[in-house]
Parts: structure tokens; sequence; C-alpha cells
């Protein structure tokens, strides 16, 4: 049963209950959104991800409508890549992605290259504008920044097919481009932590369905060790977000150190998967003090039906609701063009059915 004796909690009480392994009113939760709070308040993707103030207001609106327990500042996975020389392509409809990659056609030049500044280089210092906003507005729920992970940023700069080709050819190099990513993750990292916020790292390359486990221990697994440790010897704990399949890389994550680790699937996986993935996962960070977060399918979020949405909470909730360290999430980020009532019926499946008076009870 609940630890305390409150009827009722605060957005981040309910967090730090589920991080500290207790339990609150009920599972704490919230929906990624990045582009998607933008979109819902009226703005183009680009408008959204190039203009902190107007981000800012939209995330807040996205606050006031939803009430999660966790907020991001969020905009997209492009930007740090761009500091570096990368080219971004905007659209109406899908997240921005980079089209021209800065080593694509020399690779050399990484040596002649120096660490972007976050508060002088690309949009950076715009997201650490949006960053203090959303700090000042001294919001109940838990606060948090979405900064890119070191092998997406190596991954972004170089191409990732080429990448990938790289670990063959010329592991070198990729341990260097690794070093230099994650040098830049440091200084990126440092920066959020001025504004007041915690430290979120989304990492998608470095999932198994692009690089597999072996490939991630040799040339991914150092670089996140080093950059929690890094933080951690500030006092600061890490979260991670990888998109794919992760279930084989769940203790070399917990091994890096990451406090809190958030579970995608490919659509194309084995749908059991997704439960025991889950299942897995919680399993494994109630044992060690690591925290799962996810993993309701972001997909269905663009068409589903009411029931389909209570469906994917009720499966999270029966799968892992009763033990703690969970946080109940979408897999990845909403869509841009999600249906908003989606987003409302996600949340007030969550408040209902993820009471902990309810499943302790059962």
């Amino acid at each position: 049963m609940p630890q305390e004796q409150k009827t009722e909690y605060t957005p981040r009480e309910r967090v730090v209950a589920a991080y500290k392994g207790g339990f609150a009113d009920r599972v704490p939760a919230y929906p990624i959104a990045g582009v998607f709070a933008g979109c819902l308040d009226g703005l183009t993707i680009e408008e959204y991800c190039t203009n902190p103030a107007k981000a800012a207001r939209a995330m807040l609106n996205f606050y006031d409508r939803y009430q999660p327990d966790i907020m991001i500042a969020f905009n997209d996975l492009a930007k740090e890549a761009e500091a570096t020389g990368c080219r971004v392509k905007y659209s109406d409809y899908v997240v921005p992605s980079i089209d021209q990659h800065v080593l694509q056609d020399d690779k050399g030049k990484l040596a002649r290259m120096e660490v972007p500044d976050p508060r002088r280089d690309g949009r950076l210092p715009a997201f650490l504008e949006q960053c203090t906003a959303l700090a000042a507005a001294k919001l109940p729920s838990a606060l948090g920044s979405v900064n890119v992970g070191p092998c997406t940023i190596a991954m972004l700069m170089r191409n990732p097919e080429l990448f990938c080709l790289d670990t063959i050819d010329d592991p070198a190099f990729v341990h260097d481009l690794m070093r230099f990513a994650t040098d830049f993750a440091k200084r990126v990292g440092d920066a959020i932590l001025e504004t007041k916020i915690g430290l979120s790292y989304s990492d998608p390359t470095a999932s198994c369905s692009l690089i597999g486990p072996d490939t991630y221990r040799e040339f991914v697994k150092p670089y996140h060790t080093e950059l929690v440790d890094y933080f951690k010897a500030k006092k600061v704990g890490t979260t991670v977000h990888i998109c794919g399949t992760t279930h084989q890389i769940h203790e070399d994550l917990m091994d890096a150190g990451f406090v809190a680790i958030t579970i995608d699937l490919d659509q194309q996986a084995d749908p059991a998967l997704k439960v025991d993935q889950l299942d897995r996962l919680v399993t494994l960070g109630n044992q060690r003090s690591v925290v799962a977060i996810g993993n309701a399918d972001a997909t269905l979020f663009e068409r589903a039906t009411r029931a389909e949405i209570e469906g994917e909470v009720r499966r999270c909730i029966d799968t892992v609701g009763r033990r703690s360290r969970f946080v109940l999430s979408t897999s990845c980020e909403l869509p841009p063009r999600a249906n908003p009532d989606c987003v409302q019926w996600f949340m007030d499946a969550a408040r209902d059915y993820g009471r902990y008076e309810r499943i302790l009870d059962r």
C-alpha cells in the first residue's frame, strides 16, 4: 500500500516516490511531447524549433491542458548535429532531420573541428532560453530537458550508414568521433544544468535495431558510462531514451549508470515483446534502483480510438503496476500531428487505472 497517509500528491512527489522505489497515490505518467506541443499551439514545426519564446509558451500551454507528472524541454534531435555544421531539413508533418552530414564526404575534417559552444552555436542558445523559461514557470511537475546522446550526434555528423561501416573499416575513427560527440554532450549538459532543470539524453541510434549489442558495447557503452559518471560527480542523475529494441542491452544500460531508461520497440516486433521487455526492465530496475519509463505505443496517437489508448495504458499497468520504479509514458515522442484527444485519453486512463489503491488491493 502507499507508504504515507496523504490523500493528495503533487506531480513531482509522485515522480520522486517512483524514483525512490515507493508509492504515492498512482503511477506517475506523462506523454513525450516535442513538436506536437508546437503543432497543438498552431505553430509550424520550424517555428516551434527555432523560436524559443513561442516554443516555451507552447510547452506551458501543453502543461495547462494535460497536467502531466513530468514536463520536458524538447524540440528536436537535430539541433546538436546542426551546431557542428550539419544542415537541418524541416517539413510540415515529420520531425526535423539532417539532410547534409558535416563529415559525410571528409571524415578527416573531424581532426580540425572544435567542440561547439552551446551558448553560442546553432540553435542551442535558443534551446537554453526555452529551458530557462520553463524553469522560471515553477511548474509543480518534475522538469527535465531532452538532449541528444553521443552516438546520435556522431551518426548524424558522419551519416548513419557510413558510421556503421566505419565500425568495421575504421574503428579508430569511430572512437575519435565518439570522443568528440561525448565531450559535446557533456558541454550541452553543463549548460542545461545552469537553467535549473534535469538531464535526459535521447540516443536513438544506439538501438540494437541499428547497431547490435556487441557494437553497442564496444563503441557506445564506454562513452555512455563516461557521460553518466561525469554528471554523477556533479551529483546529477541522467536518464536515457533509445528507440527500437533494447532488451539485449538493458543490463549494459544499467551498468552505465543511468537512473532511468525509456523503452521503445520496433513496430514490427513481436507484440509479446512489448510486455516482456517492460517486465524485464522493471524487474531489473527494482533490483538495481533504476526507473523504467514507457511504453504505450506512440504511433497509436494519430488515429486510435479511446478504447485502444486505454488498452495500451492497461497493458503497461497490468504488466508492472504493482511494482515501483515505473513511470507510465509513451514509447517515443508523440507524432507531430497526434490527435489531441488521444493524449487526453492517455492521461485520463493513467489517473484512473493507475491508482495504487486499486492496483495493490487486487
